[in-house]
């Protein structure tokens, strides 16, 4: 049970990693949780019992261990640019020797709980490969992002890489213990059914600080996320009535929701930039009450695109320069709430109004169109 629970918090990080993450470290991070949930899984108490056979499952569990760490090492070397190539030839050699081993043992299991299979020269050669290439891996991911959590800013995501430090140390602890059973079985008084249980103990404290610092460095990339999605929502109304205006406004378009904000929120500033000369000189008179900077521009909006549709234009009045908004952050918020007030502030709707009759006033007059 303990071990599918840790199966399912591993797929459920990988899966959110997968989606707030960016670049080719995201892959690997992703395989490392895939791969280990799936080691997990197999390794389960009620796999074992449907399998038939703790040998195949352990051997198949092993595999997919050795294959985790190997994305760990490709994600530490996936920092330096151009990302250096990482050879597949020692996973495949350790698949291989440990292939002959079992091949070799796999016979004698009977007799696992004796001293002369323990000491078996295949068993003793499984474990070491078993224990030898992950520690390896281990170290050369641990140096890398030791490194790298010192030359980030205090916050989330050094913390998260702080614990992924301590979950690969612990890792390593995990697998000296639980890879050299022969070894602590002749120096400890442990019983051989006792072993297993201390082991996946192990694992699982190694699991929880993999699934904690994960959580920790995707906190910012998921909030970041979330943002994203509620400002393309929020600007989405504005957006909708500028594009149907002014079709040409519209850029390609791209399944990325970061990019998807940042081409909205231009597409709303050309369509402002053009409806310029439509917004009626005598907007002011329509305001009722006097309004907040979004609700007028608001106003504004829906005036303009009453008179365009009427064929309605007046001279650009010179405007005060355009103040820069400091981040995108800030741009998003302004146009959200200018969205907002352009979909639901009652003054906006009485300025449509009443721009609409002005608009039918000039048409019936057969006022030409200002100019």
């Amino acid at each position: 049970m303990i071990s599918c629970l840790a199966a399912a918090l591993l797929v459920l990080v990988g899966a959110v990693h997968r989606v707030t993450s960016r670049g080719t470290g995201r892959r690997h991070l992703t395989a490392f949780f895939l791969s280990m949930a799936a080691a997990l899984l197999i390794s389960a108490a009620p796999v074992v019992r449907l399998v038939g056979d703790e040998l195949v499952c352990r051997f198949a569990t092993n595999l997919l261990q050795l294959a985790a760490v190997r994305s760990l090492v490709r994600l530490a070397r996936g920092t330096r640019d151009p990302e250096p190539r990482t050879a597949r030839w020692p996973l495949v050699a350790c698949w291989l020797v440990l292939s002959l081993c079992c091949l070799d043992f796999a016979p004698h299991r009977a007799e696992v709980a004796t001293d002369a299979f323990r000491w078996r020269p295949s068993v003793v050669a499984y474990q070491v490969v078993l224990t030898a290439y992950p520690v390896g891996c281990l170290v050369v991911f641990m140096r890398t992002l030791a490194a790298s959590a010192a030359d980030r800013p205090a916050g989330t995501f050094r913390t998260g890489l702080r614990v992924i430090v301590a979950a690969a140390a612990a890792t390593i602890g995990w697998g000296v213990f639980s890879g050299l059973p022969s070894l602590w079985l002749a120096v400890t008084d442990l019983a051989a059914a006792d072993f297993l249980p201390h082991a996946r103990v192990c694992g699982l404290v190694a699991v929880v600080l993999w699934v904690v610092g994960a959580a920790l460095t995707t906190w910012e990339g998921a909030a970041r996320l979330v943002r994203t999605r509620r400002d393309i929502r929020a600007v989405t109304p504005l957006w909708r009535a500028l594009v149907a205006a002014q079709p040409q406004i519209a850029l390609p378009a791209r399944h990325d929701w970061a990019f998807t904000r940042y081409r909205r929120l231009i597409e709303i500033r050309d369509g402002l930039l053009a409806l310029r000369a439509h917004v009626p000189p005598h907007l002011a008179d329509w305001l009722t009450s006097p309004v907040d900077a979004p609700t007028r521009a608001a106003a504004e909006v829906a005036a303009a695109l009453v008179m365009r549709d009427a064929g309605r234009t007046w001279p650009r009045r010179p405007t005060a320069a355009a103040t820069t908004p400091p981040s995108v952050d800030a741009e998003a918020d302004w146009l959200a709430a200018v969205s907002s007030a352009f979909r639901r502030s009652p003054v906006v709707r009485e300025v449509r109004r009443r721009a609409r009759l002005d608009a039918e006033r000039g048409h019936l007059a057969g006022e030409p169109p200002p100019s």
